[in-house]
């Protein structure tokens, strides 16, 4: 196959997307200002280089992908644009019962802002600032994954993938290292505020069991598909095995130890729903790979690494401390997370149509949050999916569930055309049961919502929906 010599473009775009998701992740998951505003331009200009990379390739097929985001966007608009108190009160009746901005003030003993006019215009968000700073989010985002789509579907998939896998296993080390030190210091020097989490490199060992996720679903894909092109390329169980000793059937190997390694670095984070994603992400990749894999020792290869890896991962991780925190779960409130939900399903019931405005829950909670959890104050819901609805309502649920509608419709094709090799096909697998984990996990967690791990999922998603074009290096 001939395939197109690489350029200064597709280096400065590999890199970058590389340097994206280390700083993203490294960075405490970018959750702290002087490291989200980084992320957000080194996102942008991902965004740039993409689209410089994939120039002269096709972009019509992601069209409505590219159309149900710019509606998403403007939704979050609305919700900023001023408009008359009579409409807002029409909108959105329970905007004015509380004064938001003088609550905020009190919580955080800041001077009393001045009352507005009754009369005067307003926007639809409770707390615009909030809702800029998530327009700008959602823009970034949006670029990015266009941009990473176009640039992937120009360069290739396999040395972005390579290099996602290397920042697994690095991650996977400081989450081992931070276990083993019994301390909430991360890296040796920073003290999270979180001091009851001992997590690196995110503060919250959610989260970092949700980025290892996405990193070891990649690697499945990239094992399973390195495990099919050299077994096509032998005949014989002793070229099998001098295939193990060559330089790629040394890097099946190695790939396959580096996902027991994060596996087990899951496991020691103790995370229940990075645990279940673990297991939610082998029974899928199993799946796939019994009725894809062609013959039954490919088939028996993959399983039989996905039963290493598991075991791997619970006994040197330690599963039994993951079994103790699953017992300690209280029905009634299931660790306080359907308290939390009861409180978030009253925003939702009071702002139904427009919601209380995008990156407000937290806002929104001063006023409605109803059980008391000691000094615990809850600024997300621990389920992406009823804060999105509590922050956008009808206005901004209609856009999110056709933009959802769109990527599925997106990946599905991708699959049909069969126009993937094999090894192609395998890395989408891969994505695509990262994408199934982290929307589960996102039932009880909120990892989406640090910016190192959102832009590690929106890499994954455009592996998933990407469109390989003739001439890309795989």
């Amino acid at each position: 196959m001939q395939t197109r010599k690489p350029d200064t473009r597709v280096h400065l775009f590999l890199y970058a997307v590389l340097t994206l998701l280390a700083w993203g992740a490294f960075a405490f998951g970018a959750e702290f200002t002087w490291a989200y505003a980084p992320l957000l331009v080194l996102s942008v200009t991902v965004a740039a280089l993409g689209f410089m990379a994939g120039q002269g390739s096709t972009g019509s097929s992601h069209r409505m992908m590219a159309v149900a985001l710019v509606v998403v966007i403007a939704a979050v608009l609305l919700q900023l644009v001023p408009l008359p108190a009579s409409l807002v009160e029409a909108l959105s009746p329970a905007h004015d019962a509380v004064d938001y901005r003088k609550l905020f003030a009190t919580v955080t003993m800041r001077d009393e802002p001045a009352a507005l006019d009754a009369a005067s215009a307003r926007p639809l968000s409770i707390a615009p600032s909030r809702t800029w700073l998530g327009l700008a989010f959602v823009i970034a985002y949006s670029l990015l994954l266009i941009g990473c789509v176009r640039g992937l579907g120009a360069v290739g998939t396999r040395r972005i993938v390579r290099g996602v896998i290397v920042l697994g296993v690095i991650a996977a080390f400081a989450e081992i290292f931070q276990k083993a030190s019994a301390s909430s210091i991360v890296y040796g020097f920073f003290e999270p505020r979180q001091v009851f989490y001992h997590s690196a490199p995110f503060i919250n060992r959610n989260h970092t069991a949700g980025w290892l996720i996405m990193a070891a679903a990649l690697g499945l894909g990239h094992l399973a598909g390195s495990v099919d092109d050299g077994a096509r390329a032998t005949s014989s169980w002793r070229e099998r095995i001098l295939w193990l000793s060559s330089r790629r059937g040394s890097e099946v190997v190695l790939t396959g130890c580096v996902i027991a390694i994060i596996a087990v670095a899951v496991v020691l984070t103790e995370s229940r729903s990075g645990f279940m994603c673990l297991l939610l992400v082998a029974l899928l990749f199993g799946s796939f790979s019994v009725r894809k894999q062609s013959t039954w020792w490919r088939r028996a290869f993959v399983a039989a690494h996905l039963a290493f890896v598991l075991v791997v991962g619970m006994v040197m991780g330690g599963v039994q401390a993951v079994g103790e925190r699953f017992a300690a779960v209280r029905l009634e409130s299931a660790d306080g997370r359907l308290d939390v939900w009861r409180d978030t399903l009253r925003i939702i019931g009071d702002f139904p149509a427009t919601g209380t405005g995008f990156n407000t829950y937290g806002i929104a909670m001063l006023h409605y949050q109803q059980t008391e959890h000691g000094p615990v104050r809850y600024i997300e819901a621990h389920n992406d999916y009823l804060q999105l609805a509590a922050e956008g309502g009808v206005l901004l649920g209609i856009p999110v569930v056709l933009l959802i509608i769109v990527i599925a419709r997106e990946i599905h094709r991708r699959f049909a055309e069969r126009q993937d090799d094999r090894r192609a096909y395998w890395l989408r697998v891969g994505a695509v049961c990262g994408l199934v984990a982290i929307a589960f996990q996102s039932l009880f967690d909120f990892t989406l919502q640090m910016p190192g791990a959102a832009v590690l999922f929106i890499l994954v998603m455009a592996i998933a929906v990407q469109r390989r074009q003739p001439e890309a290096s795989q």
